[in-house]
């Protein structure tokens, strides 16, 4: 089995180049060596951008794995952070993760790797603006089997994963997430050293890779019956056709939590990656962010309202499609008056419109969700659950993923009206 898992890579790190830094690119040294973080020209400080972590295989590089899956020529499009770090060094000269206890800390070290990986977020985090809701970690082999061991131990603040040839833990025991992470296993069916239908290595069981999505699916509590709706997909160009299966497990899910699989029907461990493949995945992490909502807030404070106070808009729940939870409240309102949630795609400002008192920061076709009529009450307050796949009024009545919608509330005020600031979301 070691000498699959360093034979399947070996021909391939001759290849890998050396990365160079561009000017927005900084390193960081845990002690374990230099470690460079890549940031787009797009990036902006101030404005929170996600971050993606590759993991290598067994024998692998860093360099070695960037080079052979391809992320960082789509970071100025996707505007992510991107790091790709190096295990430690064994006894036989090979770079390896403690991944789960399977692969691949065959020395027995014990080294903690998932604390390294921790500490290296909370370093970046210090020099450049992350999401907190998108911290995915990517892995191939080894790689994909430490992934899946961020997501056991730090599900508090891992989004996702995505793993090509790796397994999750087979004891269950060994794996009890603190909550909900979104798993994607990527999986060739006749791959010969991590087997896709679950095996040993040193005498350490690992599951099979529909074996893994399913423990991921019962931890996050989804529905067992399969969604296999979705059209195949073309991820090994030595196999003609679109070779890739798509299962996912969505269907009642806890928030933040779904499982799929991608099974490259005759691929082998190392596949021959399509041009696809790092677009697909960098768009199924993004539509897999942790549960909340990104906001931008502006045409604040409101005008102040006879409550003394300027109406205040918050929004809740999750800003992820999928999740279909996106709450919005109205506070510091005169209390006892009606009032309702409008949005549109388009922002803009008419200042006292129809002889408010307020100003009307949405433009374009403007959809009054009058279905979420309510009254402030007495602690002066109007909260409402949207349907995301089915806004009332005219054409486009339903959110879709990268629209960005821009929402306000309008309210009685006395013998006028009012409005409170406003919200932009961006969905995913």
């Amino acid at each position: 089995m070691l000498s699959r898992l360093i034979a399947s890579l070996s021909g391939l790190l001759l290849t890998a180049p050396i990365a160079l830094a561009c000017s927005g690119d900084f390193t960081v040294d845990l002690g374990r060596g230099p470690v460079t973080v890549h940031v787009p020209d797009i990036y902006q400080a101030g404005t929170a951008a996600p971050l993606i972590v590759l993991l290598h295989g067994y024998s692998g590089s860093g360099a070695w794995q960037e080079f052979y899956m391809g992320f960082r020529p789509y970071q100025e499009e996707y505007g992510f952070i991107f790091t790709y770090p190096d295990g430690l060094t064994n006894s036989a000269g090979y770079r390896y993760w403690n991944g789960t206890d399977a692969c691949c800390d065959f020395d027995n070290s014990g080294v903690d790797d998932a604390a390294y990986l921790e500490e290296l977020v909370n370093a970046i985090r210090q020099q450049v603006d992350i999401d907190p809701r998108r911290i995915h970690f990517v892995g191939h082999s080894n790689g994909g089997f430490m992934a899946y061991r961020m997501a056991c131990e730090h599900a508090d603040w891992v989004a996702s994963v995505a793993g090509l040839a790796g397994a999750t833990f087979k004891n269950r025991v060994m794996c009890a997430p603190s909550e909900p992470v979104h798993v994607l296993q990527i999986h060739g069916t006749n791959d010969s050293t991590i087997s896709y239908n679950g095996g040993w290595i040193s005498g350490v069981p690992y599951p099979g890779a529909l074996e893994s999505v399913l423990k991921w699916a019962a931890y996050d509590g989804c529905d067992p019956v399969p969604d296999n709706s979705s059209p195949n997909i073309n991820l090994d160009t030595s196999v003609p056709g679109k070779e890739t299966v798509v299962t996912r497990y969505e269907s009642s899910c806890w928030p933040t939590g779904a499982a799929e699989l991608w099974a490259i029907q005759g691929g082998g461990h190392v596949p021959s990656l399509t041009n696809q493949f790092p677009t697909k995945v960098i768009k199924w992490l993004y539509r897999h962010p942790k549960a909340g909502v990104t906001a931008t807030r502006y045409c604040s404070p409101a005008a102040t309202n006879s409550s003394g106070q300027s109406g205040w808009l918050d929004a809740s729940g999750s800003d992820a499609i999928q999740h279909n939870n996106f709450s919005l409240t109205a506070s510091n309102l005169p209390i006892n008056q009606f009032g309702y949630f409008m949005c549109s795609l388009d922002p803009g400002f008419v200042a006292n419109p129809g002889g408010s008192a307020g100003n009307l920061c949405l433009g374009g076709t403007v959809l009054r969700l009058t279905s979420l009529l309510g009254s402030t009450g007495t602690g002066g307050t109007i909260t409402g659950k949207l349907k995301l796949n089915s806004l009332p009024g005219p054409p486009p009545n339903a959110v879709v993923t990268g629209d960005t919608w821009y929402f306000q509330a309008w309210f009685r005020d006395k013998t006028t009206s009012n409005f409170t600031d406003a919200l932009s979301v961006l969905f995913r």
